[in-house]
């Protein structure tokens, strides 16, 4: 039984799901701009345009400002990206997992939550005080080199992890195909190994759409028969 219950995964691929879309984030990546811009450079419609940058800044990723022109003319609304995140998707044979992290801005960022260096701090320090554009241009390829040879060590960590997940949940899924012929008391486990054991009955119920006193004693009798490790 399928149940999103990430916040904002849902909307976030829906929105990326459409490629004008994407478009239009690729280039607010590279600098803000008016809606007649972006209209221009991917040869749309400024009346799809407005649509799609409407949705955009509704949910949050894309904000606007209003600048004076250069011109005798009305100030402009620039557009441009609002959000830092991070949206994980991974799709193994036995589990499936989409969330959503906030990156957020820090001056932290070359070391990992224990504080510990990712990044050698010199070349960050030698790159992040020099404004010159032509010095910027050289030392930046560098520290991006650098950075994209971490990500993959990582990404590279990620999928070994997510190769023995997906040998752990088949294991379990198997055994639970196993050992329970009832169809709901299956699903409910299969619920209760995703959350890790950190659920409660209310949850449960919505989830399946089933009076919380049917899903308490449901859970007894599974505890009892199992020996499960929760109250």
């Amino acid at each position: 039984m399928y149940n999103d219950q990430s916040d904002g995964v849902a909307d976030v691929l829906n929105i990326l799901g459409n490629e004008t879309r994407r478009r239009i984030l690729h280039l607010l990546s590279e600098e803000p701009r008016y809606f007649i811009q972006i209209s221009r450079d991917l040869g749309i419609s400024q009346q799809a345009i407005l649509k799609h940058l409407e949705l955009l800044e509704k949910f949050g990723l894309i904000g606007s400002y209003r600048e004076k022109s250069d011109l005798a003319a009305p100030a402009r609304k620039y557009y441009h990206l609002d959000k830092s995140l991070y949206l994980s998707v991974g799709i193994t044979n036995d589990n499936v997992k989409m969330e959503i992290r906030d990156i957020g801005h820090t001056k932290n960022g070359a070391k990992n939550p224990n504080g510990e260096l990712i990044i050698d701090e010199g070349m960050k320090e030698q790159f992040e005080g020099d404004n010159n554009l032509n010095n910027l241009l050289n030392s930046s390829s560098v520290l991006l080199k650098k950075i994209d040879e971490k990500l993959n060590d990582v990404e590279q960590d990620k999928i070994s992890l997510l190769r023995l997940k997906q040998n752990v949940m088949k294991k379990i899924h198997d055994s639970i195909r196993s050992n329970v012929d009832d169809v709901l008391d299956r699903a409910m486990l299969y619920s209760i190994v995703t959350s890790n054991l950190n659920f409660d009955v209310a949850s449960l119920s919505e989830q399946f759409d089933i009076r919380e006193k049917e899903i308490a004693y449901r859970l007894i009798s599974l505890k009892k028969r199992l020996n499960l490790p929760f109250d």
